[in-house]
């Protein structure tokens, strides 16, 4: 047992190092990388299994009772509450490949520091350029700007993609502000709005198309319609297997902070 936590820990400590070889960033978007879960992870369970050697006691027997059955009372709620959420993340509503989405938004996911797209990234680009060929009557709009610690903002180079998958350019409107996913909502909403000279009840109220990787599809869905849009699906994208874990993770505790956020602060609200 005490060699398998190790050997779990080794294992935990290489999927952060691996992440971070695969998309490289900046020196300070590596060091506040959410993937360190894992380096984290790995360190505490080496740290139990050496210290199970070395006393020949578990590391929890030096804790009060008191303390123990908190953190197990507190484990199990959050095990609960991770499970619930997940079961929604992985029921997002789907564009079905019959109906036309007038607006078609393609959310960015993260550049590297050389300015190229992840492979997950290619790949909502990929669905994205499918499904615009097939109704070359939708207009898309590409978001995603300069994030933290990052040089080079995403929305240009989705549309570079995109272009190189045969849409006209003239169809792609370029967002590059958004620094997260209710912004990407929020400066979508606005440039459709003067593209087309509309308000912005017209704009809500017409079908939309979000692409993004399948795991962020229910979350943006949800902040989608938390901020007016009344008629909004997804199309859903793959990603990496070496990704899956990784993303469901942190899609888990982004969900719960987002539910969270919505019951403290009844935010976001509608755009009207």
């Amino acid at each position: 047992m005490n060699i398998i936590l190790i050997i779990l820990g080794i294992l935990s400590i290489s999927y952060d190092f691996i992440l971070i070889i695969i998309n490289p960033g900046t020196f300070w978007d590596i060091v506040f990388s959410f993937t360190h879960i894992w380096l984290a992870l790995g360190a505490y369970l080496i740290f139990v299994g050496i210290y199970r050697i070395k006393t020949g006691h578990s590391f929890w027997s030096i804790w009060k009772k008191w303390i123990k059955r908190t953190f197990i009372c507190l484990a199990s709620i959050a095990g609960i509450v991770a499970v619930i959420n997940l079961c929604l993340i992985l029921n997002p509503a789907i564009v079905s490949t019959n109906e036309t989405a007038e607006h078609v938004i393609l959310l960015g996911g993260g550049i590297d520091k050389d300015g190229k797209l992840p492979k997950s990234v290619i790949s909502r680009v990929e669905k994205a350029a499918d499904y615009l060929n097939q109704h070359p009557e939708s207009i898309c709009v590409v978001t995603g700007g300069t994030l933290k610690w990052l040089p080079y903002p995403e929305a240009p180079e989705l549309k570079n993609q995109l272009v190189k998958r045969g849409v006209a350019a003239e169809r792609i409107l370029v967002e590059d502000q958004a620094l997260d996913t209710i912004q990407n909502f929020q400066l979508s909403c606005k440039m459709l709005k003067e593209f087309k000279d509309a308000s912005t009840e017209e704009i809500l109220n017409t079908s939309t198309a979000v692409v993004t990787s399948r795991y962020h599809l229910r979350r943006s869905e949800r902040l989608a319609r938390r901020m007016g849009f009344k008629n909004i699906k997804g199309i859903p994208a793959g990603c990496p297997a070496i990704y899956v874990l990784h993303s469901y993770v942190r899609e888990i505790c982004a969900y719960v902070k987002l539910n969270v956020r919505i019951l403290l602060t009844g935010k976001p609200r509608i755009l009207l």
